[in-house]
Parts: structure tokens; C-alpha cells; sequence
């Protein structure tokens, strides 16, 4: 196949191509972590079914013009229709998955770098399912790449227009009663020899993008005993502040599990030369799956 790869085939040399997301995933599974099954379109493909964009002289600064001219390239990459070639090649891997309900994700090329976390920036689709909502949803995430927002993002960080392009995982939905985040490093207190875990009930998409108030645990490394742990504020209150744990958590995770998450969670660290990660996970029918893991870029040196 020319403009999609398993990501079984990929590792982190395939940034370039897979992006930041693709190639990361590929490198958990080359590691024999759980990794949900899936594909990459290539930035390769998005080149060659998008024609370069070229933003007018505009003040990014203003938002009113900015999402007036934006709006007007999104819609047009939302409504390009897809060479054959292309349209083929990822029709045939989603069948090769027998065509399952997936995450599409948009995977850019300039993700986390040590000066600029592009992580957000562009969009994530969940419980896609059938192959017309698959297209559909991959040229959205192709659009989210000229959000106002992301477009004001680059050229804050100095990227020019030439250098964006973006590959689109599609990728299994995990199990997930529980979905969640873990930081390998306190970024918070900047202290290597604790991790933070957040976690909520259901898919984690809301929580990534701050819109919930998750469970939040302190745990110590290298063997997961909970230091604090902070509940989820209930409907109508705020969340309390860290309190001691003298017995076993309270939340949507049992001590068990932070221990069994935090020993996974080492690992990938180890296996990225002892890079602090940023993972992203999710849990459901006994076991913890792998969705994302790229650097921490909060750390202060």
C-alpha cells in the first residue's frame, strides 16, 4: 500500500509519515503493549487528496477575519472528494479490520516537540462506524488542521504554512469502562519520584480536553503506592483537595489497578530511553489498553 500502513509496520522513525500519534503507537506495539488494531493515512495521503492551502495576508490576531477565512478552507476539505487510489487503500484496511467502530485521530508531524505540544490542536472522532463515516471523518480531521486556533498555534511557534501536513489514525475502539491519563513524572511539582494518574468512567476524550473533573491519584514510583488521592467533585460541588489514603481508593480505579497501570506505565518509559511520558489509556473487560504516549513537555529542566 502506498498511503496506508498497520501500525504494527510503524515505529518512531516513521514521524514524518505517521505522525506523532501513528509513530508512537506503532512503537508500543513493537514493545508488546495492548495496542487496539489500526491503520495511518499518511501524510502522504493527505497531500495527495488536499491541494496546499495558501492563507491570505491576514492579522491572525483577528479572530473575526481569521474564522471567516479558515471556515472557508475547512468546508472546502470537508467537501473534496477522494482520489480513488486513496479512497481504496483505506477501504481495504477498515475491511481487513472487519469493520469495527473506531477512533479517528488526527496525527500531526509537529506533535510535542521539546519547544511546542501540538497535542489538542486538531480533532479526535469516536464510535465511527461504517465506511462512508470513516471518509467523512478522516477529512475532518484533515479540516481541524486549519482550525483558527491551530492555525494561530503554529504561527505563534513559527511554523510556516509549507511545513503542515497531517496523517489520520483509525484505530479499534478500546474497551472503556474507565479511560484516563498518566503523567510518569509529577509535572506539578516537577518531582521524578512521584506519577499522577487521571481517570473517569467511560471514554476518555472529555477528560484529555479538560472538560470533566476526573479522579486524580498521586502515586509513588516505582511501585504505585497511592501517596493522595483527590475524588471527582459530585454534581453541584468543588473537588476537595488531596486527602491521605489510608485504605483502599475510593474512585473508578482500586489500588490494584494504579499499581498494575503505574508497573505498565514504567515500562513505557523505559522503552521511550526514560523520557517522561504523557499516556493516554483506557480499561475495560480486566485488562488496560494503550490509545497514545508522547513526552511530557511541561517539565522544567
Amino acid at each position: 500500500m502506498k498511503y496506508v500502513r498497520f501500525l504494527q509496520e510503524l515505529t518512531r522513525e516513521d514521524l514524518l509519515s505517521a505522525g506523532g500519534k501513528g509513530a508512537n503507537l506503532g512503537e508500543l506495539m513493537l514493545a508488546g503493549m495492548k495496542v487496539p488494531q489500526g491503520f495511518v493515512l499518511s501524510v502522504e495521503g493527505y497531500r495527495r487528496c488536499i491541494k496546499k492551502v495558501h492563507l491570505p495576508k491576514i492579522n491572525l490576531k483577528d479572530l473575526a477575519i481569521l474564522e471567516e477565512v479558515t471556515s472557508k478552507i475547512q468546508l472546502e476539505i470537508e467537501n473534496a472528494d477522494l482520489p480513488a487510489e486513496v479512497t481504496k487503500e483505506v477501504l481495504e484496511a477498515y475491511r481487513r479490520m472487519r469493520c469495527p467502530k473506531v477512533a479517528v485521530r488526527s496525527s500531526a508531524t509537529a506533535e510535542d516537540l521539546p519547544s511546542a505540544s501540538f497535542a489538542g490542536q486538531q480533532e479526535t472522532y469516536l464510535n465511527i462506524q461504517g465506511e462512508s463515516a470513516v471518509l467523512a471523518a478522516i477529512k475532518k480531521c484533515w479540516a481541524s488542521l486549519w482550525a483558527p486556533r491551530a492555525v494561530q498555534y503554529r504561527s505563534l511557534q513559527g511554523f510556516g504554512e509549507s511545513e503542515v501536513a497531517l496523517a489520520v489514525v483509525i484505530q479499534e475502539m478500546a474497551p472503556h469502562e474507565v479511560a484516563g491519563v498518566v503523567f510518569t513524572v509529577n509535572p506539578l511539582a516537577n518531582d521524578s519520584s512521584e506519577l499522577i494518574i487521571n481517570a473517569a468512567h467511560g471514554v476518555g476524550e472529555a477528560l484529555v480536553q479538560g472538560e470533566i473533573i476526573p479522579d486524580q491519584w498521586l502515586a509513588r514510583r516505582p511501585d504505585g503506592a497511592v501517596l493522595k488521592f483527590t475524588p471527582a467533585p459530585k454534581k453541584g460541588q468543588l473537588s476537595t483537595p488531596f486527602i491521605r489514603i489510608g485504605r483502599s481508593t475510593r474512585g473508578c480505579l482500586t489500588s490494584q489497578q494504579i499499581r498494575e497501570l503505574v508497573c505498565l506505565c514504567l515500562r513505557i518509559e523505559e522503552h521511550f530511553n526514560g523520557v517522561p511520558q504523557d499516556i493516554e489509556w483506557s480499561y475495560g473487560l480486566g485488562e488496560f489498553y494503550l490509545l497514545q504516549s508522547r513526552p511530557i513537555t511541561t517539565l522544567q529542566s
